[in-house]
């Protein structure tokens, strides 16, 4: 028996980073029953009871048990924000005495706070396990250098260390580079799940590369839940608040403009929500349904993804801007055009369509008008979806052989 610590910190909020992690415990599960899962305490009920898995305290949560009292006292921004990356180095100092001293006495904390949970599932854990995602990156430079922290912490206590399905970058630090490459230089295996700009990303950074292939994403082969048959004219859509994503007013415009056109040529509008913020998503598609002349749209939310998985699959084409809300639908042969405005889900997407063999399906938002994409939808929709299927099937196959390399990486 093996105690793995599964590291996948979107889980919570992020439907995602939830298909991430519920595909590889699925499969870990299937694989080795008797293994203990450590994974984030953010991980929701229904996963945890049904593939048995262990909640544990991750370091950005002791991190972040900081915000409410700094929030409390009404600081200035950047005072705030200095106050907090001190918090953190104390914090993470703190933290990694702990480790160094607890582990060679085999000393285990049993006390209940967050960083007793935490160096208590790190001194447990046989092994690391980094699920992909778009997290390294300075993008979100906490989230990132917790995990890649997290991940030294346990090679320096002679952990083996394992990633599969991650996106790289962009990055902008020396810290953040630092961490990446002494993480990445100690791996055992290293997936990723972009069309090769991962790898010349190592190299770029001086990262050794012997132990890095370009896999798939992690959530491509996660079974759909039970579903109705196919529905004709059906569109998939999703759509973010987001300042990264999209200038909102904008492209808001257009894509309301849009779907007024195919509403009106009577097909129905399936609006997929992909993350649990109400603001990021919810709210928008609440005053759509509330006020738009869409007599057939319909909102698909669900906790578990694999009910998202199975609702795309209806659909005969798709816009949207959510990385893995493009992933379901050409895992499930559903022709789908990625919207992208910034650097990182430009790169995000472009992997992910030229993986797939359709570069092309990843359009710069700046450049979008409402006819044109009508246009180019509809010609989406009557495509032959074969090709996109079979590529779809060797991606599959290629991420099965990984799986069983990445057992045996775990298991050394």
């Amino acid at each position: 028996m093996r105690t793995l610590l599964i590291l996948n910190t979107g889980v919570g909020k992020n439907l995602g980073d939830r298909a991430m992690l519920c595909n590889m415990v699925r499969q870990l599960r299937a694989a080795r029953p008797d293994w203990v899962l450590q994974v984030s305490a953010n991980t929701p009920r229904l996963l945890v009871d049904e593939f048995q898995l262990t909640p544990v305290t991750f370091l950005i949560d002791c991190l972040g048990r900081w915000a409410p009292l700094l929030s409390a006292l009404h600081l200035p921004r950047r005072l705030a924000q200095a106050a907090q990356w001190w918090l953190d180095i104390v914090s993470t100092a703190a933290l990694l005495l702990w480790l160094l001293l607890a582990h060679p006495l085999r000393l285990r904390p049993h006390w209940r706070f967050m960083e007793a949970d935490f160096v208590r599932s790190v001194l447990a854990a046989d092994a690391i396990y980094l699920v992909g995602g778009g997290y390294l990156t300075d993008q979100g430079v906490r989230e990132c250098r917790a995990l890649l922290t997290t991940a030294l912490f346990a090679a320096w206590l002679g952990k083996p260390i394992a990633l599969s399905g991650q996106g790289l970058g962009p990055f902008h630090r020396p810290i953040t580079h630092w961490l990446l490459r002494q993480v990445l230089g100690r791996a055992r295996l290293i997936g990723l799940r972009d069309a090769g700009q991962g790898l010349r990303l190592l190299a770029e950074l001086g990262i050794p590369t012997q132990q890095a292939e370009t896999v798939c994403d992690d959530a491509l082969t996660l079974p759909p839940a039970p579903a109705s048959p196919a529905e004709p004219r059906c569109l998939a859509v999703h759509w973010r608040v987001s300042p990264y994503q999209a200038e909102t007013q904008r492209v808001q415009a257009i894509l309301e403009a849009l779907l007024d056109r195919f509403a009106a040529d009577s097909w129905q509008i399936v609006l997929f929500q992909f993350h649990e913020r109400p603001a990021y998503e919810a709210a928008i598609y609440q005053h759509w349904l509330a006020t738009r002349d869409w007599p057939r749209a319909r909102l698909v939310q669900h906790a578990d993804p694999r009910v998202l998985r199975a609702e795309l699959a209806r659909c005969q084409a798709g816009i949207g801007m959510a990385y893995h809300f493009c992933v379901f639908a050409l895992a499930a042969g559903v022709p789908v055009l990625g919207l992208w405005h910034k650097r990182y889900y430009r790169d995000k997407l472009h992997g992910l369509f030229a993986a797939f063999g359709e570069a092309s399906w990843a359009v710069d938002d700046r450049q979008i008008e409402a006819d044109l994409l009508y246009l180019q939808l509809q010609n989406l929709a009557i495509r032959p979806t074969n090709s996109l299927q079979a590529q779809g099937q060797q991606l599959a196959e290629r991420h099965r052989a990984w799986f069983a390399r990445l057992l045996e990486a775990l298991e050394r």
